[in-house]
């Protein structure tokens, strides 16, 4: 029997700026779209790395709401970054984020431009 695939939208994070889904369930497995940092009324807080890590930390948070998760069900996350000086700082507020939980396999990268002018963006791959 084929695994059925349901979007997740939740309420309080931000609008899909182009054609997907914020986040998809297939079977126990939560596959989220890369979050930068657009609040759920499409502004995007990109005053500093540190505004914009807040507000994809609230979006991840939302989505994870939504589908009725926690950071304990985070099993993989990819961190782009438009510039890879900023890994530490990114590193204490991942941690941060993280708290206490087993860290997540993770992956992070440089990459030449992200959406909207974005220091960060950061996706998710969650388990129940």
């Amino acid at each position: 029997m084929p695994t059925t695939i349901t979007a997740i939208y939740p309420k309080n994070a931000a609008k899909p700026a182009a054609p997907y889904s914020p986040a998809v369930q297939a079977g126990n497995t939560f596959y989220f779209s890369g979050q930068v940092a657009l609040t759920p009324i499409g502004e995007f807080k990109n005053e500093n790395l540190d505004s914009e890590l807040t507000q994809i930390f609230e979006n991840i948070n939302a989505l994870l709401s939504a589908g009725n998760l926690t950071k304990k069900n985070i099993a993989k996350v990819t961190i782009y970054l438009a510039d890879i000086n900023d890994y530490n700082a990114v590193n204490i507020r991942y941690a941060e984020f993280l708290g206490n939980i087993t860290p997540p396999a993770r992956s992070c990268f440089e990459v030449a431009k992200l959406p909207l002018g974005a220091k960060v963006e950061i996706e998710i791959i969650a388990v129940l």
